[in-house]
Formats: C-alpha cells, sequence, structure tokens
C-alpha cells in the first residue's frame, strides 16, 4: 500500500510542468510554508534551468527565514543566467551588507551601479557601507546621488539623520530630524535622537516637547518618562507654556455653507467621547465643561434640572466614590450622582460644549486642547471615574467625523464616499456594534471612526455631508461593512485573507490601481522599495509616508516591547510567515531564547515591533548584524498604513483627483457588488 502511495506522488510530479511548481511554490509562500516553497521554486528551475525567476523566488524564501548565506547563493546562480539584473547585484550586496561582510558588499553594489547608473537601492547600499567604514564623505556622497533617483521618497531624509548620528554631527542630524518629522509626526523613531540632540545642547525645553510627542504615540515609553523626570529640573518655562493648549475662544462659525441649517432631522448616535484604544471609556476623574451658551443639568430618569451652567463659567464634574458630583465656578456643589446625568446647550440645533484642556487630567485626550462638541453630553459614575458620552444626531456626528478621516483638502468625490461610508459604518454600529452593551453606539477612536467634535469641522467636509445627506452602502439590502483605512501601499486585501475578520463577498482582494498582477517573493521585494503607480500614490496631495515608508529599529527596543508583551528572552529572530496575496503579513513568528511565539492577528503584529506600532503589516523585513552574528537592528520597508481591506482614503483621493472618478465609482471600485440607499429622516416641520 505504502509502495503504491509513492508511486501514485511519483506520477503526480511527473506530470507537473513548470507553471504548476509555480502555483504550488507561491501557495506554500503565502502560507508561511517557506522551506516547502523554497523546495517547489527550486523544482520549477530544474524544469527551466535558464529561467532566473525560480532562483531568484526561492532567495527570497530563504531570506524570509533568516537564512542569508543560502540566499546569496541562490542569487549568484540567478545572476549567472542574466548578467544585465543589477538588481540582483544590489541585493547581494544587501544581504553581504547585513551579515556585515562590507567590503563584499561594496563590491556588488558597485557592480550593480557600473550596469545602472540609476539603481538608487545600489547608492543607498553604498552609503550604508561607508558609514560602517566611518568614511563620512562617501556615506553623504551616495545618500545625495540616492535622493536624486528617488526624490519622492520622505524616508531619505531619515537615513540621513541616522548616518549624521553614527557620525556625532549631531548639528546635521538635527536639521533632517526635524525634517523627517514634518512629513511624518508619527515617526517616534525620530523624536528620540532629536530629543538627545536637544538635551546635548542644553535646550531642555525642546527636548520636554519631543519626549511628551513620544508618550502620545507611544504612553508608557520607558526612556521618554525617565528623560521627562530628569530634566524637568532644567526647563526654563512651565511645562503648559513650552506645550500649550489648544484654546477656543469664540464660537465656530461656518462660511460658505450652514450645514446644521441645511441638514433634516437624523436619529441620535451615542458616541464615547475621550475612549482609548480598544474604544473603551476614559477614566475620568475630573472634567472641566463650559459653554457660549447656558447649559441645563437635568437628571435623565428623573428629568429634574439640577442646574443652569451661565455662558461662559467653568464648571467641574468630580468622581469619587462611585457618584459624579457638579461642582460650580463659586465651588457650590451640587449633589452626589450615581446615575446619569444630560448636559444640554440652552439651543440644542445650534449650541455646544466644551470639555476644558487640563494638563492634570487623568484622560491625556483631555490634557493639550479645548474639545467642543454638538448635541449634548451624558455624565455617569462608571468603575474608577466618570463615563462621557456625547449624543448627537447622525448627520451632525459626520460633520466631525468626515475631517478626522480624510483631508478635507482632499477632492470632493473622495469625501462624498467617506461620508458614505462614516454613515454606513455609524448604521451598522448603532444597530449591532460591539460597544452597545457599554450604552453607546460607536467611540471617538480608530477602534469605530475618529470624532473630534466640532474643532475639525471643515467647509469643504461639511459639503460632503449634506450632499449626500441619508445615503449609505448596501448588500443585498443591508448595510454593507464598508471599512477603509488610510493607504493600502498598493494593494488591496481581501477580509478572508486576515486572522479574525471572515468572508465578505465584497471586500475583495486586487491591485490598488487599474490593472496588476499578484506579486512573486521576488517582485514584491523589488516592488515595497519602490514608488509603483497606484491609486493611493498620489505625489502632492497624499502624505509620501503614508505610501511607502521604512523604519531602522535596534534590536534592545523591539527586545524591550516583545518581552513586555510576551516574555521572549533574548530575541533571536523574526520571520515573517503567511502574508494574503497583498503582500501583507498576517502571521509573524518571534523567537526568543526562553520562548518562540506566532502572532496571528493585524493589530498584534503591527503593536509588537517598536515603541510605537508599525504604519500597517504590509512590510518587507531586514535583520541586521554585527560581524559576531549578534543582531545589531531591524529594517522595516513597508506601505500603506492601516488594515489594507476595503476603501483606501488616499486611493479614493487618487481616483478623484488624478483619474476623475466620481464617488459612485470609487465605491464600486473597492465595494463591488454593493448598492447605494437613500434612509428616510423625519421631514423638517414647516
Amino acid at each position: 500500500m505504502l509502495r503504491y502511495f509513492f508511486f501514485c506522488v511519483l506520477i503526480f510530479f511527473s506530470n507537473l510542468n513548470a507553471g504548476d511548481f509555480n502555483s504550488i511554490a507561491f501557495e506554500n509562500y503565502l502560507s508561511g510554508n517557506l522551506t516547502k516553497a523554497a523546495e517547489y521554486y527550486l523544482k520549477q528551475s530544474e524544469i527551466n534551468p535558464s529561467d532566473p525567476s525560480p532562483l531568484l523566488n526561492a532567495a527570497m524564501c530563504e531570506k524570509q527565514k533568516g537564512n542569508y548565506y543560502g540566499a546569496i547563493k541562490l542569487l549568484e546562480k540567478a545572476y549567472v543566467l542574466d548578467t544585465s539584473n543589477s538588481d540582483v547585484l544590489a541585493e547581494i550586496g544587501w544581504l553581504k551588507f547585513h551579515i556585515a561582510d562590507y567590503e563584499s558588499a561594496r563590491f556588488f553594489f558597485e557592480k550593480a551601479i557600473s550596469i545602472n547608473t540609476s539603481n538608487y537601492r545600489a547608492y543607498l547600499g553604498l552609503s550604508a557601507v561607508y558609514s560602517q567604514l566611518k568614511d563620512i564623505v562617501r556615506t553623504v556622497e551616495n545618500l545625495k546621488k540616492y535622493e536624486e533617483s528617488r526624490k519622492d521618497f520622505s524616508g531619505v531624509n531619515y537615513i540621513y539623520a541616522w548616518n549624521y548620528v553614527n557620525f556625532q554631527l549631531y548639528d546635521k542630524a538635527r536639521e533632517y530630524l526635524i525634517e523627517a518629522l514634518r512629513q511624518d509626526p508619527s515617526f517616534v523613531e525620530a523624536r528620540l535622537p532629536l530629543a538627545g540632540i536637544y538635551i546635548r545642547e542644553g535646550k531642555y525645553n525642546e527636548a520636554w516637547n519631543q519626549y511628551e510627542r513620544v508618550l502620545d504615540y507611544a504612553p508608557g515609553h520607558p526612556l521618554a518618562r525617565e528623560m521627562l523626570k530628569k530634566i524637568r529640573g532644567k526647563l526654563t518655562s512651565q511645562p503648559e507654556d513650552i506645550r500649550p493648549p489648544f484654546k477656543i475662544k469664540n464660537p465656530t462659525i461656518t462660511e460658505q455653507i450652514n450645514a446644521i441649517k441645511e441638514l433634516k432631522k437624523s436619529p441620535n448616535v451615542r458616541v464615547a467621547i475621550g475612549a482609548n484604544n480598544k474604544g473603551e471609556q476614559g477614566r475620568n476623574k475630573s472634567i472641566r465643561l463650559r459653554s457660549f451658551y447656558t447649559l441645563n443639568v437635568i437628571g435623565k430618569k428623573s428629568g429634574k434640572i439640577f442646574a443652569r451652567i451661565p455662558p461662559g463659567e467653568i464648571w467641574r464634574l468630580n468622581y469619587k466614590d462611585g457618584a459624579v458630583s457638579l461642582i460650580s465656578e463659586k465651588n457650590v456643589v451640587y449633589g452626589n450622582f450615581t446615575g446619569p446625568i444630560k448636559i444640554i446647550p440652552s439651543d440644542i440645533k445650534k449650541g455646544t460644549f466644551i470639555i476644558e484642556s487640563d494638563r492634570q487630567n487623568s484622560n491625556p485626550y483631555f490634557r493639550y486642547a479645548d474639545r467642543e462638541y454638538r448635541g449634548y453630553l451624558e455624565a455617569y459614575p462608571i468603575k474608577n471615574g466618570i463615563g462621557l458620552i456625547n449624543v448627537v444626531p447622525l448627520e451632525m456626528y459626520l460633520l466631525g467625523v468626515v475631517p478626522s478621516e480624510m483631508e478635507p483638502r482632499w477632492p470632493m468625490e473622495a469625501l462624498k464616499a467617506q461620508a458614505i461610508l462614516a454613515r454606513t459604518q455609524a448604521i451598522i454600529r448603532a444597530q449591532s456594534g460591539p460597544h452597545k452593551r457599554s450604552g453607546y453606539h460607536v467611540c471617538d477612536t480608530e477602534h469605530c471612526q475618529v470624532y473630534r467634535g466640532v474643532n475639525i469641522e471643515n467647509n469643504n467636509s461639511s459639503k460632503a455631508v449634506t450632499e449626500t445627506e441619508g445615503e449609505i452602502l448596501t448588500y443585498h439590502g443591508r448595510p454593507a461593512y464598508c471599512f477603509y483605512h488610510s493607504n493600502s501601499g498598493g494593494y488591496i486585501q481581501a477580509s478572508e485573507e486576515v486572522n479574525g475578520w471572515g468572508k465578505v463577498p465584497y471586500l475583495v482582494s486586487k491591485a490598488d490601481f487599474i490593472r496588476g498582477d499578484f506579486l512573486s517573493p521576488w517582485e514584491f521585494n523589488i516592488w515595497i522599495k519602490d514608488n509603483p503607480p497606484s491609486y493611493s500614490y498620489y505625489p502632492g496631495v497624499v502624505r509620501n509616508s503614508e505610501y511607502r515608508w521604512m523604519k531602522i529599529i535596534k534590536k534592545k527596543d523591539l527586545e524591550y516591547k516583545l518581552n513586555r508583551d510576551y516574555g521572549i528572552g533574548e530575541l533571536v529572530n523574526i520571520i515573517p510567515l503567511a502574508r494574503s496575496k497583498a503582500g501583507n503579513v498576517n502571521s509573524i513568528k518571534v523567537i526568543g531564547s526562553k520562548k518562540t511565539v506566532t502572532i496571528r492577528k493585524e493589530h498584534l503584529i503591527r503593536n509588537a515591533f517598536g515603541f510605537s506600532s508599525l504604519k500597517s503589516t504590509l512590510f518587507l523585513l531586514e535583520i541586521n548584524r554585527f560581524k559576531n552574528g549578534k543582531i545589531r537592528n531591524f529594517w522595516f520597508y513597508g506601505g500603506g498604513w492601516g488594515h489594507g481591506i476595503g476603501m483606501s482614503q488616499s486611493g479614493a483621493a487618487g481616483m478623484a483627483g488624478k483619474y476623475g472618478k466620481n464617488f459612485k465609482e470609487i465605491l464600486e471600485f473597492y465595494f463591488p457588488g454593493t448598492k447605494l440607499k437613500k434612509l428616510k429622516y423625519i421631514k423638517k416641520k414647516k
């Protein structure tokens, strides 16, 4: 029986052609069976020995496993078959660089440039080699050639700064770090060295500001917290003066359109404001309130008016022993409320309420800026704090969502598409969302969709809301799961490919462009390090740092985060395993001296690496080592921002602004098979 089985296997393989082996290899590559994938690519090579592609793909499988020596051998064989391919030489150079064979790496980079003088990856490689050889002149010389060849890559300023820090040329490093942060404010890895440079220069106020901003993106960052304590006594200004809070001094006035007047009455949405990144209520110990209107404080159950807050006065809500007390500007206490109270502007249609900024607030969301909202506030005691819910009509809610989620200066058709998706999301979550048991429909963070209230409202985005009023996206008559993200990086993921999302017929995998096939391992290696055409690549409108990005993260920084979350011990290796057809990493193995863990969920993969999360799971990882083989740092080449499912917001901007598509065409592209439907709101009384 066993002999018959092996005979059948032999017959099966003998009937396979090169294309069959390629398909089997690619499926194994996507599922994370990298050794099997490499084997099948090599079988394909045996059938067609003159084709270098299978060898290149097998090399990338070995590289992804961490077998750089094996990858180099395969790349060298591929180069013999195609001696005009400078990318192969540059790749060999990079692998040689990462194993600290600098002289050999320089040889391959120079050879690549001799074949193609525009090979910017080779110039970057040469600059990295000369940096290690302490040759500053040639380092900068090659960086300039890299910059000339790839002018639209925002990460080049970070690379300059990284090298100048290594050469201890801190003036130059500061200049490039500031420019890198101007292009990408979320780049925490650039803020830490910048703060260190400011300390060297005795500019403690500036250092304080940078460490504070690190904590905005990476709460609990140990170095930032420690340094804030160390330099506090050296500040020449108060912290609130170094980073003054945003204050609301005048009522918001709309210019060209009056959305509040134009919008029909719509159902209320309950929004948890000041929520954490899991969508949970913030633990607010004390809240300061004011308004440009009289605020009526009413018991939710009793309907009794307990107090009226005059316009301009700042009153407080305090939490103590499971109750909320209301305290006037003159320190008069109005009861201890164990149930919810409603704080309602006297003019509910035009009126707003403001939560005052307070540096001592236990909730960081309310520390640095006043927050203004339409509708009314519901406050009630929760465990260790005050729950805050903004009850606001759906269409008014969207006025604060659309410009929070999409740049209001972007094309109107993209804004309309965003308004429809945001409205649909709110309807779905109001019906059966994850927060319903907690007493609210949506939170104000990325967990649901970002909502910043009146402060963020803009004429363009408000017009997009009014012109699509009541429109939602449906599939077979029901609201569609219309997920969206900031930037696809060039490909859209299917929901079924991402752990925990499930199969949805209209959330499909496709190139985020007019056309495009899925990429082989070698093609992906080249593609992710380039700026290829895409709807999401829209220079001058969309930030380039969202489409293509890179991070060089020290081993000790990754080790800290991974040990805090997983207790792995010393970090030995990181191996991306399963990928979607789009190229996103959907499971990754982390090998430590104490434990090996496999991380499978999209948000956990992004949060695992670095003090701030990666922008997306669409990345390629390269491990850089010392000559003794120990890991020095990790190089992440990435694309896109967000989960990559549904509509790319940057792609919508590109479709509308660069390719002239309207909002219906945008929605049909990202959600094929869905239809628009108009909700029937209650008509205004005449």
